[in-house]
């Protein structure tokens, strides 16, 4: 076993643990998603081309002891070497906002322009879509049931509050992207800028060793699919039409 060269210059002062510095593969590292952070780069993510998964179309995660499973977990411990003061401080505010939050608020930009009620429906519209997103992926959760990384292992210690439900999927990606692909259409405008939040707050789990990057891409799938269920429920009536 070796030290993924990505990760052989990291900050003196990241987190040590046992086994944190010993994976099994080099791991690609972004340093253009957040200024100042280098963070785990994650293939897979969606954009607004993607067209997303339904619950039924999703596999299951990896196997424990298989070489992808072994990646999985490689990448999450490659993170922790890249973690300092500045990126748990991001971390923790994608872990407070990235569920609903700040996706609220770019709705309500969205809609600055639109007038009152389609403001209200365009809010409407993301409320509804994050709220079959939320009972989608918990039914996602209980299917596959899969113990998160710090469990697994306990020497990664996440620098957010530790979730108590399974990993796969992650509910956080699942809400990013299914808002971002509502927030894309609302205002086009917003559609980079939604994207890249929704990958930063995908990105920021794995950072964080509450996720897998495999459940964050599921997630990604998984919202994207059912927001443009919404999208395509609201364009069928025609008091939504505008606002979708």
């Amino acid at each position: 076993m070796i030290i993924a060269p990505a990760f052989q210059s990291a900050p003196s002062h990241a987190p040590s643990a046992r086994g944190v510095a010993q994976i099994d593969a080099p791991v690609d590292v972004d340093t253009g998603l957040v200024a100042g952070l280098k963070l785990p780069k994650i293939p897979g993510l969606p954009d607004w081309t993607t067209i997303g998964k339904r619950l039924d179309e999703l596999v299951a995660p990896p196997q424990p002891g298989t070489l992808a499973y072994k990646a999985d977990m490689a990448v999450v411990k490659g993170a922790q070497l890249l973690r300092t003061p500045d990126g748990d401080v991001w971390a923790r505010d994608m872990d407070q906002r990235g569920g609903t939050r700040m996706w609220f608020d770019l709705a309500k930009r969205a809609g600055a322009s639109t007038g009152k009620v389609q403001s209200w429906l365009g809010v409407a519209l993301l409320a509804a879509t994050l709220a079959g997103n939320a009972a989608v992926t918990a039914v996602a959760k209980q299917r596959y049931d899969r113990p998160r990384p710090f469990v697994v292992d306990p020497s990664i210690e996440p620098p957010v509050r530790r979730p108590g439900s399974s990993s796969y999927p992650s509910g956080h990606a699942s809400s990013a992207f299914a808002a971002a692909r509502v927030i894309a259409v609302l205002e086009p405008s917003l559609a980079k800028e939604a994207y890249n939040l929704a990958t930063q707050v995908a990105v920021s789990r794995v950072y964080s060793g509450v996720h897998f990057p495999t459940d964050v891409v599921a997630g990604a799938l998984l919202g994207t699919a059912i927001a443009e269920t919404a999208l395509r429920a609201a364009h069928k009536r025609p008091s939504l039409t505008n606002a979708a």
